[in-house]
């Protein structure tokens, strides 16, 4: 049976639809680049073209695996000699998968302005919750996302109709090119894996530079949801570094011995009361330079009680600092455990421990209680009673998320002043949180994203001394505990999304019960949300074994500090601190003289991982 050209053309057909979608990839990350300009401005035309060519095996892997699964249209329809069939079927496969491609590019374009890395399958979880899910975005951005998206889904179809699509006209039934496509598709199987070598491609692939920036946009978005996609929730294998010998050692050299007593409370307080505060960044706060800062009412409250000024959160969502501070579990890289009723039923909780030693307990939020499966949480952990926008009625201004803060303060306020039982209340605040939208101008033009933030900052100040007032103004305060913590940390001025800055927060411990000398105690000890529980039971003279993870910061003369980002973590102690890419699998910064607690940290992140891991296996 002779080849002539025109038994090749089914060939061409599939070259040419190989090659539309490495186009479609090399446009994405120029995309990415356009939409997140406030970014790639900084960097030279060559290091903007260093993504096109370190992230191209990924572009031709994921191109790939688009191609591999359309390949049984091309055998059968050639097979049978059936071009209007593949016609069919490859127009609808192409107009789905450009369909889903470009959501998922123009979503994550949008949420990396705030988010600082790329979505994953990670980002599905949220759309358990929908109008949640994109609260952070106003109607009107919403709507030109939309039109963006509609505008390059029309395009690429076009481009593919015209170049593909169209000239799918007759096919020639030939056996030896049957036999040539089936030989094809099977090789597809080596730029899927990245070549033949022993270790399959990897993200890790595309990491090339010093700047986070860069190496995100070598990413391939598709490629690297995809994998996320069938990958398990949680990669527990990727932070297995030493054997149970080695990890017990280093484990506990992170730990100090307990070495010192500070008492900080003249009896067990009636109340304890949570704040805790939508994205309060220690930036945005500024308490090193309270006349730039832009919460102005807090900085008076920060002068009375115990104010730490090396406090970071364990996480970078809201649903991961929840259970650091309620549940005094550091949060893992990519993954949230309150998103898993099965692990959350089994978690330690500080409520829990409350509840055991005459604490009621309430939780307050003005938004979905639903959202990252809060509710199935906070009842797991013990919490009595709940009030969010799902059971109240309050005749208040509201937001895209919810209840603004004022309406919450006072409700929150009036609960407690009214109760006379000994209780735990919990406020989860949501006004600062994106896009901003508060019913109150404060002294900015809000004509920028930035100057909206700090508006939205300024409008919780308020509430939050409003409340604070009330409060003690009462005959409540001089028998309660409250503590003022940030859930995360933000990009605030831009910082990048592993660095320190993004998550130092703040945290504030205040009330007529507290026990120091003066009105003023500066805790300059590294901390995190999870050392919370250890030191608030320590207080109340409860034992808190086994919450692994936790510290009592007042009973140690050095603390360590851990947090976790999108594909790392670091590690704080004292004036030493290490951060850890888990894409390239190694320490990327580091400060001085910082090497001897590299396996501290490793440890300390395996043990994080093991934890997790037996709460969903048991």
């Amino acid at each position: 049976m002779k080849i002539s050209s025109k038994n090749i053309t089914i060939l061409i057909l599939i070259l040419k639809y190989y090659f539309f979608w490495i186009l479609f990839f090399e446009f994405s990350r120029l995309y990415f680049f356009i939409v997140n300009s406030s970014e790639s401005k900084h960097y030279s035309l060559n290091e903007l073209f260093s993504p096109f060519i370190h992230g191209f095996l990924l572009d031709i892997s994921a191109a790939s695996y688009i191609l591999f699964f359309s390949m049984p249209i091309f055998i059968i329809c050639h097979f049978l000699g059936l071009p209007k069939v593949l016609k069919y079927f490859l127009n609808i496969y192409t107009g789905i998968f450009l369909a889903f491609s470009l959501f998922y590019i123009v979503a994550d374009g949008e949420i990396y302005k705030s988010w600082g890395f790329r979505i994953d399958a990670g980002v599905f979880q949220y759309l358990k919750s929908p109008n949640a899910a994109v609260a952070s975005i106003t109607n009107l951005r919403l709507i030109f996302l939309f039109f963006i998206f509609t505008i390059l889904s029309i395009s690429f179809y076009c481009l593919y109709h015209f170049w593909i699509s169209k000239k799918i006209v007759n096919i020639l039934r030939n056996n030896y090119i049957t036999l040539l496509i089936i030989i094809f598709t099977a090789a597809l199987f080596i730029p899927i894996r990245g070549g033949i070598g022993v270790v399959p491609i990897n993200s890790g692939v595309a990491y090339f530079s010093d700047k986070t920036f860069l190496n995100h946009a070598a990413l391939n978005l598709i490629w690297y949801g995809g994998k996320s996609l069938i990958e398990s929730p949680a990669q527990y294998e990727r932070y297995e570094y030493f054997d149970d010998k080695k990890l017990q050692e280093y484990f506990s050299m992170a730990f100090n011995a307990e070495d010192t007593n500070i008492n900080i409370l003249k009896k067990k307080p009636q109340k304890i009361i949570f704040v805790i505060l939508e994205s309060f960044t220690a930036a945005a706060v500024n308490f090193e330079n309270p006349s730039e800062s832009v919460t102005p009412k807090l900085q008076n409250w920060l002068r009375n009680g115990i104010l730490f000024n090396k406090f970071y959160a364990n996480g970078d969502r809201s649903e991961k600092g929840i259970v650091s501070i309620l549940s005094a579990v550091p949060t893992m890289p990519d993954y949230s455990i309150m998103k898993n009723p099965k692990q959350t039923q089994r978690i330690t909780s500080l409520i829990k421990r409350l509840n055991e030693i005459g604490y009621s307990s309430y939780f307050y939020y003005g938004g979905d209680i639903n959202f990252s499966n809060m509710q199935s949480y906070l009842y797991n952990i013990g919490i009595g009673k709940i009030k969010s926008k799902n059971n109240l009625n309050l005749d208040c201004k509201s937001g895209k998320w919810g209840f603004h803060d004022e309406c919450m303060f006072e409700l929150f306020a009036n609960d407690i002043i009214a109760d006379t039982d000994t209780a735990i209340y919990i406020l989860f605040t949501l006004s600062s949180h994106e896009p901003y939208d508060v019913p109150y101008k404060g002294p900015f033009e809000l004509k920028d994203y930035q100057q909206k933030c700090d508006n939205a900052y300024f409008y919780t100040d308020s509430c939050l001394n409003e409340f604070l007032t009330r409060i003690k103004n009462s005959d409540v305060w001089n028998n309660s505990l409250i503590v003022l913590v940030a859930d995360h940390g933000t990009r605030y001025n831009g910082v990048e999304v592993w660095a320190k800055q993004k998550f130092h927060i703040l945290m504030h411990i205040t009330g007529g019960i507290l026990n120091i000398n003066g009105d003023f105690m500066l805790c300059d000890k590294t901390a995190d949300q999870s050392d919370i529980t250890a030191t608030l039971l320590g207080a109340l003279g409860a034992d808190y074994k086994e919450f692994i993870f936790s510290e009592n910061i007042f009973r140690k003369k050095v603390t360590n500090a851990f947090y976790a980002y999108h594909h790392g973590f670091a590690f704080i102690k004292g004036g030493r601190w290490v951060i850890y890419d888990s894409n390239p699998q190694k320490f990327v910064y580091r400060g001085w003289n910082s090497e001897i607690i590299d396996n501290q940290a490793k440890a300390y992140m395996q043990m994080i991982s093991r934890y997790h891991k037996n709460l969903f296996d048991n």
